[in-house]
Formats: C-alpha cells, sequence, structure tokens
C-alpha cells in the first residue's frame, strides 16, 4: 500500500470488540504517500496505538471522531509534523493533552471535545500559529487558561466550555482579533472580572461566558466588539448598570444579563436593538420598563424577580410608574403652547421646501441618463453612496450581514430605495466575500434570490479601499424578524399583528427550496450557498422570499456536486452558530448536503418557532430530536403556539358545527403539519446521505401546498 493517498472508512458501523480495536492503524505505517486517514462515526473501541508515530509525515488529515476510542493520547502524535486536522472529538479518551502536539506547527484544526481529558491544558498550544478552530470542550481541564494561546494569531473559533477551568481569562486571549465565529468560555470556575480588552473581539459573533462566575461590571469596551449577534452573560455575578455603548452592536439578536446582580433602570437603548431574545431575569433592576422593541414580545422577554421595575406591556403585570404619570400631566399645558405656536411656522416653511423640491427633482430629471453604462448596468459612486445613506449613518442602518453593514438608502436622482452593503474590509475574507458575492451575483437570475442592481469598489473619502453591493430593497425585511422579533401591540384595530400564518409560511419554505435547487442543480456550475438562515431571507412587499448574502458561496464543478474535497475548504467555511452542518465543524468537505441540513433547521424553526439556542435544548436534545420526537401523533406539542391557534380555531368550528366535512379539513391540516415537519427533520438529519436532494424536497412541499389549500378551501 505505498501508494495509497487515502483511507475514507467514515459513517459506517465498523469496529467493535471482536475485531481487534486499533491495531489496523499498525498497518498503515508503510504507505509513505498517505495523506488523509478518516474513520470517524464509526464503533471502534481500545486505545490510539503508539505506532502512528510511525506514519508517514506527509498525513494531513486524523479524524477518528464520535468512536469509543479511549486510553490516553499518545505523545508521539508530535511526529506527525504536517497534520492539519486532527479530529477525535466524541471519544472516551483520558489523561492529559501531550504537551509533543505543540510541535504540530501546521495544525489549522484541533477538535479535542467530549473526551475526559484532564490536568491542564499545555502552554505548548501557543506554538500552534497557523490554528484556525480549537475545541477542547466538554472535558475535565483544569488550572488556569494558558495565555500562550494568545499567539494562536489565526484563530476563527475557541471553544473552552464544559471543563473546570479557573482563575480569570487572560488578557492577551482577547488581543485574539482574527476570533469570529464564537469563543465559548462557559461552564467553567473562573473568576475575576472581564478583560476591558475584549473590545479588540471587533469580529466576533458570538461571546459564551454563562455560568463562570466572572465579577465585577461589565466593561464599557464591549461595544466596540460590532459584529455580535450572540452574547450570553447569565449566570454570573456581574454587578452595576449596562453599559450605554451595547447600544452599538446594531445586529445582536440575543442577549442573556439573567441571575446575576446588575441595577440600576433598564437602559431604553435596548429596545431600538434587533434583540430577538432578551434575558434581564434575576437581577437588581427597578423603574420603568421600555416599551418598544422585543419589550413588545412578552414571550421573548425575561424579567422576573428584579427589585422594583413597574409599567411597560400589561403582560408583564407590573404597577404603573406614578412618577412619570405625574410629569406627563405637568408637561402638558407647556407643550401644548409649543405646539400650537410651532405649528404655523411650520405651514409657511413647509410651502417654500415644497417648491423648492419641485424645482430640485426638475433639474436632478436631467441628469439621470448618464447614471447608467452601455450595458445597462447602474453605475455608483462612493460619493453618490455617502449621499444616499445621509453618510452611512447609524439611523439608516438596517443590520449587519455576514462581512459588511447594511445600510437603506434613496438615490437622489431617481428617488429609488436600495439596500447598501458596505464592506468591512478590516475583517478577515471581507475581500473574498466581496469576490465571491459579485461572481454568484455576475450570471444568476431567480425570482427568489435577492436581486443585485450594481457593484462599487474604489476609494473613501479617506483613500481608504471602499466596497459596496448595491441590492433591491425588500420592504418586509428578514425572515427572522417575522418568526421571533416582536408580536406588535396593536393599537388601532384594523392593524394586523405581525406573525406569518401556515400558508405564508409554507409558501416561504418553497420559495427557499426552489432558490436552493436552481444554485445547487440548474446553474451552470453548481453553487453551495454555505449560509442560509433565516435572518439571509428576505421578503419583499408580496410576502415573496429571497436568498441573500452570498459571502461564502463555494462553485463546485458538475463532476463533483455532491462535495468538494479540497484540504482548505471546510477550514474556510464559517456559516452561522446553529446551522453550520455537522460535518463541516468535523472537518467534512463543502457539499450541497450542508445546504439542505441549514434548510432543514430553518424549516423546523419557521414551523416550530424555537430558535436552535433555546434554552430548552440542553443535555444532548436540539431542534431536530425535539421535532422528530413528536412525529407523527405529538405533532401538536411541536408547532409553533400561533399556528396552533389556527388550528384549534378550526377545530373549535368543527366541534360546534358538528360537521364531518369540517372535521376532515381539520385532520388534513394535521397531516399537512407532519408532512412539513417531516420533511425538515429529513433534511437535518446527521449524516449527510439521509437528506434529501433540494429539487426533491421543493416537489414535495408543492404537493403539500395544494393539499393545504384544498383542506382550506373545501
Amino acid at each position: 500500500m505505498n501508494e495509497l493517498f487515502t483511507v475514507g472508512i467514515a459513517n459506517n458501523h465498523l469496529g467493535g470488540q471482536q475485531v481487534g480495536g486499533l491495531n489496523f492503524l499498525c498497518t498503515l505505517t508503510n504507505s509513505t504517500k498517505l495523506e488523509s486517514l478518516q474513520f470517524k462515526l464509526n464503533n471502534f473501541e481500545g486505545n490510539i496505538p503508539e505506532c502512528i508515530s510511525n506514519m508517514s509525515t506527509t498525513l494531513m488529515t486524523f479524524s477518528s471522531g464520535e468512536n469509543m476510542i479511549s486510553g490516553g493520547l499518545p505523545g508521539t502524535i508530535g511526529n506527525l509534523i504536517n497534520l492539519e486536522l486532527f479530529f477525535v472529538e466524541g471519544n472516551n479518551i483520558s489523561g492529559n493533552i501531550p504537551s509533543e502536539i505543540g510541535n504540530l506547527a501546521r495544525l489549522k484544526q484541533l477538535y479535542l471535545g467530549r473526551n475526559e481529558f484532564s490536568e491542564e491544558i499545555p502552554h505548548t498550544m501557543g506554538n500552534l500559529s497557523k490554528l484556525i478552530h480549537l475545541s477542547l470542550r466538554s472535558n475535565s481541564l483544569q488550572g488556569a487558561i494558558p495565555s500562550s494561546l494568545s499567539k494562536c494569531q489565526s484563530l476563527l473559533l475557541l471553544d473552552l466550555a464544559g471543563n473546570k477551568l479557573s482563575g480569570a481569562i487572560p488578557p492577551e486571549i482577547m488581543e485574539i482579533s482574527s476570533l469570529s465565529i464564537y469563543a465559548d468560555f462557559s461552564s467553567n470556575n473562573l473568576t475575576g472580572k472581564l478583560p476591558m480588552e475584549v473590545g479588540n473581539l471587533k469580529n466576533l459573533g458570538a461571546l459564551l461566558l454563562q455560568d463562570t462566575r466572572i465579577s465585577g461590571e461589565i466593561p464599557s469596551s464591549l461595544g466596540s466588539c460590532i459584529m455580535m449577534e450572540n452574547l450570553y452573560m447569565q449566570d454570573n455575578l456581574f454587578e452595576g448598570l449596562i453599559p450605554s455603548t451595547l447600544s452599538n452592536l446594531k445586529g445582536i439578536q440575543e442577549l442573556n444579563l439573567s441571575n446575576n446582580m446588575l441595577s440600576g433602570k433598564i437602559s431604553k437603548f435596548l429596545e431600538g436593538l434587533n434583540l430577538t431574545s432578551l434575558g434581564l431575569a434575576l437581577n437588581e433592576f427597578e423603574g420603568a420598563i421600555p416599551i418598544g422593541g422585543v419589550f413588545r414580545n412578552v414571550s421573548a422577554t425575561s424579567l422576573i424577580r428584579n427589585k422594583d421595575l413597574c409599567w411597560g406591556l400589561a403582560e408583564f403585570r407590573l404597577p404603573k410608574c406614578n412618577i412619570e404619570e405625574s410629569r406627563r400631566v405637568g408637561t402638558m399645558n407647556s407643550t401644548r403652547i409649543i405646539i400650537i405656536s410651532s405649528v404655523s411656522g411650520l405651514i409657511g416653511l413647509l410651502l417654500i421646501l415644497v417648491l423648492l423640491y419641485i424645482l430640485w427633482c426638475r433639474r436632478q430629471s436631467k441628469s439621470t441618463a448618464s447614471k447608467f453604462s452601455r450595458d445597462g448596468l447602474l453605475q455608483v459612486s462612493y460619493q453618490s453612496l455617502l449621499r444616499a445613506t445621509n453618510g452611512f449613518s447609524s439611523t439608516n442602518l438596517i443590520g449587519l450581514r455576514g462581512f459588511g453593514s447594511v445600510f437603506q438608502g434613496i438615490f437622489y436622482w431617481n428617488q429609488t430605495v436600495v439596500a447598501v452593503k458596505v464592506l468591512n474590509l478590516m475583517r478577515y475574507g471581507a475581500a473574498k466575500s466581496f469576490i465571491s458575492e459579485c461572481e454568484a451575483l455576475r450570471n444568476i437570475r431567480h425570482r427568489n434570490l435577492v436581486k443585485v442592481i450594481t457593484a462599487c469598489s474604489g476609494t473613501d473619502s479617506q483613500g481608504n479601499d471602499f466596497k459596496a453591493l448595491i441590492y433591491e430593497f425588500m420592504v418586509n425585511g428578514i425572515l427572522d424578524g417575522w418568526l421571533h422579533l416582536v408580536v406588535e401591540t396593536i393599537e388601532m384595530e384594523e392593524e394586523a399583528p405581525r406573525q406569518l400564518n401556515l400558508l405564508q409560511r409554507l409558501n416561504i419554505a418553497i420559495d427557499v427550496a426552489s432558490a436552493l435547487d436552481y444554485l445547487h442543480n440548474q446553474c451552470n456550475v453548481p453553487i453551495v450557498h454555505c449560509d442560509l438562515k433565516p435572518s439571509n431571507v428576505l421578503l419583499d412587499d408580496e410576502m415573496t422570499a429571497h436568498e441573500g448574502d452570498f459571502g461564502l458561496v463555494r462553485f463546485m464543478p458538475e463532476a463533483t456536486k455532491e462535495s468538494v474535497v479540497d484540504p482548505s475548504s471546510s477550514i474556510s467555511v464559517k456559516g452561522s452558530f446553529g446551522y453550520i452542518a455537522p460535518e463541516y465543524g468535523a472537518g467534512g468537505d463543502v457539499s450541497t448536503h450542508g445546504d439542505v441540513y441549514s434548510y432543514g433547521i430553518l424549516v423546523l424553526e419557521m414551523f416550530t418557532g424555537k430558535r436552535r439556542t433555546d434554552e430548552m435544548f440542553t443535555d444532548g436534545l436540539n431542534l431536530h430530536l425535539f421535532a422528530n420526537a413528536a412525529l407523527p401523533e405529538q405533532i401538536s406539542q411541536v408547532i409553533d403556539s400561533f399556528l396552533l391557534q389556527e388550528c384549534r380555531g378550526m377545530e373549535s368550528s368543527s366541534n360546534n358545527i358538528r360537521s364531518r366535512r369540517h372535521r376532515n379539513k381539520f385532520q388534513k391540516i394535521q397531516e399537512c403539519l407532519v408532512s412539513i415537519i417531516r420533511q425538515g427533520v429529513v433534511c437535518s438529519s446527521e449524516c449527510p446521505q439521509d437528506r434529501m436532494n433540494v429539487a426533491d424536497v421543493a416537489a414535495t412541499l408543492r404537493v403539500i401546498q395544494k393539499e393545504l389549500l384544498q383542506a382550506v378551501n373545501q
């Protein structure tokens, strides 16, 4: 076997006590050209033999996760000097992590999580300067977090959760500015304060600090982490006020500060953030509760057991704030006088502005034709985008997507409303993302893909590189906002609540599946999206779904449509926490199966109303298992409460009318729900080969759509 390059026996049922454990590894020591050894997801038992030190130094991939391997990790692993991926997660390996692991200077991904490692993290890990992913979660590691890890300046992901680590988080760790996927320190015995240097993590997407016993005030520098989407700080000893600098976290979706010793009034800036979940319970907050933003959704806001909160929505069942009421009465008269005196002046000013506006429009219309190039594409400059977005004002900021900030803009020459995505070129991979997105959107056209109007590449007013993409503006925003953001307080009876009914959700699921089918199966070169999630699905004025954010796409030759065998492909894939296919985290290759997994999670989230990070998902339970356990008889236990109310309303009607036709109608709708959830479960299967082709998914959902329409209209 001298010419052997790859051994791939993953995802089988090999191994067991009867076959001699891992002794087969010793037969590979003569394979002098071996580069990849993968036998994860099997039943292999026993110790990793010392003979692995005699394997070829050409070996780059060693993947043996999700087996039943025990014993220690041999120090001779340090002899495999060209190793880039070492994945042994999900076994029973015990003892210390050998210091010789620091000899693997080319290592990019190291997964040792969910084993029984003990003792301290070796300081030699700081030698792994090319490391991108480091996971040591769910072991019994002790001692302090070594400051030498700060030398790993290429890290995108750091996971130390679920150990027995003690002491303070070294400030040097917060100097790893490359961290962008997530940093998880949760469920340890850490003490001390959160270092002010945390503000250096400007590209970090998620920071998990829950259940660590960290104390002191929340550092104001945390507001510099402008790419943060998830911040979990519950179950600690934080005290003082919520720093106002957190208002800079325009893209944050989930914030949990529960069970600390925070005090003062609840900051009003929180209602201006795009939060889908906010935990402030078990603190010492007092005063009035804001009533806007996430506070309108009682189920998304946890405020129980605080000191002296008042007012807010009636659902919070809190006393009225008398101070605010008396202040309102005291200022009523003066406000009335100011309003009356101002109206007359404003009317006159308004007339003048209208005349000026008419003259301005006439002048601008003459120059509109010069804004288009010969090929019909709109030509825009940095200055025109600056003007369209009011100087990229924070009031125009509508979200943070992928590698950039998205602003709402209006082109002055034709009053077209657009979405302008400005790339953060300081973030690792942003320039490549711009090229990928331009390449992906240049030759693809589909009704369910976000339409790109044009692109801008040049310099800003300071001479710095500037790149932006201009999209068609979607008036109904992102799907995530409809699923989780706010249940609006209805002040006008004719106003409808911000919710999606069953048919709308099914239509959106079909729209997204159609877009994926187009990318996977109908383009000249198949395309893998790699970052499908509710916040990347946008809705137009007719509630048609459009898939967006193509910054992480991969182009796949037709001959390798199922997967891209590329040593770097899985390393650079980021995706989004909770939607990344499990095989990517285990070093698997990019494939259309990964998109299907993300789609399955999206479907389950749409119809259960549960986020993949819901607090109920602990001890191995996840959204996939939660939904699968309910099929088919217990489907009502997992369906979104809003959809359940729709169905129960029909059931109640059928009971009153005692009509067989109405009972059949209700039964048909339940059968449709079972079929939809089953599609989500199959698509989010752990094993890639068990997932459906997205073309079959789209076809199946269209059949369900017809059955649902027949049931509703019968």
